[in-house]
């Protein structure tokens, strides 16, 4: 037979003893037993406060033999209290606390009737209420489970009736006052008893039910953990090396989500009439969608590039394309894209940011190139103008997502346009890579790093080009 906590099905315990069916009762002994130490080493030093204390009484009450009362009291007892309160620091004493503590109450009780037998009256008739007090230790502070606490309860009362009746002579009218008085505290203490070690014992069903989910979801976690590397390392697998040197050029590509997996993405392709395609892409949100977008935006993408289309042509084929996958979604991409073909850069833009021309000479321009987001179906009915701008010798074209200029600093500020153009112009005109260093190092130091918002990007382009008595430029 069991008994369940209100709403608490997998709370069950015997309702008379309070035990727990199979291994859950040796487990929550030994948890009781590691938590009630503190509990019994207070219970301990109280009584060896309050049992010498009422030494006193002793004195007022019953001055002719309070030397045999004080025997019991300070020679017996209080030894006993101090004895066994070393005794707690031992770890042998954690197996058998219960029955030691039972010992306990039944020599400061028994101590307790012995001074009423030795006690004349009327001083003896008011012994019986150190009798409560110790009932009241018993089943409240002396950390006792509720059989052993219930146990020496009755044993007290078995005890004081015997000796009240049989040894004592105590007067029949006082008898019952005191018995009124005692029994009444044994019955209230088991309550009270009863009731302190049910909720002890749900508490530890409770703190056994929470640890139980924590090591559930930590090990849930952990394989979301290792989903999202996995994923991670999938998503890194769709884009094309960070790095391509070729004949016409160099080109370097950087990528860090805010997350494991994220929405921005990169992509280059050598076209066999010797055209070059970079294109950067930011998928609006962030985490597990924002990749499944980006994978879907990456391979249409890809597939596009068998056919032949000017940049223009190319967005709005993209744009007509993601539309059915953004009609739930509301999703949309910022795309830039550009063919470099005899160094002339051909550009069309979706929405993303325009690139930049580092200059041979150190100054930096902002190209004007603009156009609607991915995905909406607006591109394919109102186009994308394409811009062309003839690069220079030494020239490097970048390209960022959003996330660079959103990039948030220790002081609450954006990174900012202004701030990347200043970043850029003051950067190395070297290799594509010591440009890529420093944008990237001042970035991480302007937003201490660990702040980083969205996903960054960047792409840089440096083609080989022969000095050209040509304009540079827009064309």
């Amino acid at each position: 037979m069991t008994m369940r906590a209100i709403n608490d099905p997998e709370f069950r315990v015997h309702p008379l003893t309070l035990r727990f069916p199979g291994d859950q009762e040796d487990a929550f002994r030994e948890d009781f037993i590691q938590k009630s130490m503190s509990q019994v080493r207070i219970s301990l030093a109280l009584g060896l406060i309050l049992y010498p204390l009422f030494g006193i009484l002793d004195y007022l009450l019953i001055p002719n033999v309070k030397e045999a009362i004080w025997f019991i009291r300070y020679l017996i007892v209080c030894p006993y209290l101090l004895l066994l309160l070393f005794f707690t620091h031992i770890h042998y004493f954690k197996r058998i606390s219960q029955p030691l503590l039972v010992l306990t109450v039944l020599v400061m009780g028994f101590g307790i009737i012995a001074m009423t037998v030795i006690a004349y009256p009327p001083g003896s008739y008011f012994y019986y209420a150190g009798l409560i007090l110790v009932l009241m230790w018993t089943y409240t502070i002396a950390a006792l489970r509720f059989l052993y606490a219930t146990l020496a309860g009755w044993a007290l009362v078995f005890v004081y009736e015997i000796v009240a009746i049989g040894f004592e002579g105590t007067p029949f009218s006082v008898l019952i006052s005191n018995n009124f008085f005692f029994l009444s505290a044994n019955i209230i203490g088991m309550l009270a008893c009863y009731l302190i070690e049910f909720y002890k014992r749900k508490d530890f069903c409770q703190r056994r039910w929470l640890e139980e989910e924590r090591q559930k979801s930590e090990g849930l976690l952990f394989k979301l953990h290792n989903e999202l590397a996995l994923a991670s390392d999938v998503q890194k697998s769709l884009l094309p090396p960070p790095m391509l040197n070729w004949q016409g050029g160099e080109v370097i590509c950087y990528i860090k989500p805010s997350l494991e997996i994220g929405g921005d993405f990169y992509s280059y392709h050598n076209f066999e009439d010797g055209r070059f395609a970079l294109a950067l892409g930011d998928v609006a949100g962030h985490g597990i969608p924002a990749a499944l977008f980006m994978a879907t935006c990456l391979s249409l993408y890809s597939a596009s590039l068998s056919q032949r289309l000017n940049p223009g042509e190319r967005l709005a084929r993209l744009d007509d394309e993601l539309e059915p996958y953004t009609d739930r979604s509301h999703q949309n991409c910022a795309f830039c894209y550009l063919e470099l073909e005899r160094g002339v850069l051909h550009i069309a833009n979706a929405g993303g940011i325009p690139p930049y021309i580092h200059k041979a000479s150190g100054a930096v321009e902002r190209l004007k190139a603009c156009g609607i987001p991915l995905g909406h179906g607006l591109g394919k009915y109102y186009g994308y103008k394409g811009i062309q701008y003839k690069l220079g010798a030494g020239d490097s074209v970048i390209l960022v997502s959003d996330g660079v200029v959103e990039a948030i600093g220790k002081s609450g500020e954006m990174f900012g346009f202004e701030r990347l153009r200043q970043t850029i112009a003051a950067g190395p005109n070297g290799t594509p890579r010591a440009m890529l260093d420093h944008l990237v190092r001042e970035v991480n130091v302007f937003s201490d790093e660990g702040a980083i918002q969205d996903d960054i990007t960047i792409a840089i382009l440096r083609p080989k080009l022969e000095k050209s008595k040509e304009s540079e430029g827009m064309v």
